[in-house]
C-alpha cells in the first residue's frame, strides 16, 4: 500500500510532483545507502532547477546527535565547500540548521561571519551561498543549499521558492525515517562515515602520486568511477588497498 504522504484539501503545503516522483521510490523499500542517496540527490537536482540563478546545489542531512554529512550533490565541489564547513563547525548551511532560519551570503570575499570558510571556497568560485533549514522537527533534518558564481545572485523570491521546497522534502524525508523501513535515512547516513574517509583517504593519495588539487582529485575518482562502471566509494578503497606497492592508480 502507498503510504506517500499527499497534501489535504486545506494544507497550504504542496508536493512538487518531482519530489513525489523521487520518494515514492524509495517508498516500502529497503533504504539502503544508494537509495538515500539517490533521493537526496534528486533533491538537490530539483533545487538547482527551480532556482534558477544556481550553478550548483546539495542538501545535507544532520543527525541529532549532531553528525553531518553531505548526502546530496550536484557537483563535487558542493562536497568540497560541505566538507569545509564541517571541518571548520563553521558555515552557512551549519547556521541554517542551528537557527532554523535561511542564511544567505552575498559576496563570499566580503561576507565576514564565516571567515575560514569563506577563505576556504574562494578558490573553489563559490561568489553567493543561500541556504534554507530542512525543518520537520525542533531539531531540524539538516538544510539545502544553492550555489552561484555570481555577486549577490540570489533574490527574495529564490528564497522563498528554496525555503518552500525545503519544506516539502523534510515532510517527505521525515516521513520515511519515521516509517518502518528496515534502514532509516539517519542509520544510513552514519553507516556512510566509513565510505566517506576511505574516499578521502584516496583522494589524498591521488593529489600526492599526481599532484593534484583536492578538486581534480574528486575528477579523476569520478572519471575512474565512470570508466570502471563502479562506484566512487568502491574506486575509492581499491586505490587505498593497493597504495602502499601499487605504481599507479586502476
Amino acid at each position: 500500500m502507498n503510504t506517500t504522504p499527499q497534501p489535504s484539501s486545506s494544507s497550504s503545503l504542496a508536493f512538487p510532483p518531482e519530489l513525489l516522483a523521487i520518494f515514492g521510490r524509495t517508498n516500502g523499500h529497503l533504504l539502503t545507502e544508494q537509495t538515500a542517496h539517490d533521493a537526496v540527490d534528486g533533491l538537490a537536482g530539483i533545487a538547482r532547477d527551480i532556482i534558477g540563478a544556481a550553478e550548483d546545489a546539495g542538501v545535507s542531512l544532520i543527525d541529532t546527535d549532531g553528525t553531518r554529512m553531505s548526502v546530496g550533490a550536484t557537483d563535487p565541489r558542493v562536497l568540497e565547500a560541505d566538507d569545509q564547513q564541517y571541518e571548520l563547525g563553521q558555515g552557512p548551511c551549519i547556521s541554517a540548521w542551528q537557527s532554523g532560519e535561511p542564511v544567505y551570503i552575498a559576496d563570499t570575499h566580503t561576507d565576514d561571519r564565516f571567515p575560514q570558510w569563506t577563505t576556504r571556497v574562494t578558490p573553489l568560485g563559490i561568489r553567493s551561498c543561500l541556504s534554507v533549514p530542512l525543518l520537520h522537527t525542533p531539531a531540524g533534518l539538516g538544510a539545502m543549499k544553492v550555489y552561484s558564481d555570481t555577486v549577490d545572485a540570489f533574490t527574495g523570491e529564490d528564497r522563498r521558492l528554496l525555503t518552500n521546497l525545503a519544506r516539502s522534502a523534510a515532510t517527505l524525508l521525515g516521513h520515511i525515517q519515521a516509517s518502518d523501513t528496515p534502514q532509516r535515512i539517519s542509520e544510513d547516513v552514519k553507516a556512510s562515515l566509513a565510505e566517506r574517509d576511505t574516499i578521502g583517504i584516496a583522494r589524498g593519495i591521488l593529489m600526492e602520486r599526481f599532484d593534484l588539487d583536492r578538486q581534480a582529485a574528486m575528477n579523476h575518482l569520478i572519471d575512474l568511477a565512470t570508466d570502471t562502471h563502479t562506484t566512487i566509494g568502491h574506486v575509492a578503497a581499491m586505490i587505498s588497498e593497493r597504495s602502499p606497492g601499487a605504481s599507479e592508480a586502476p
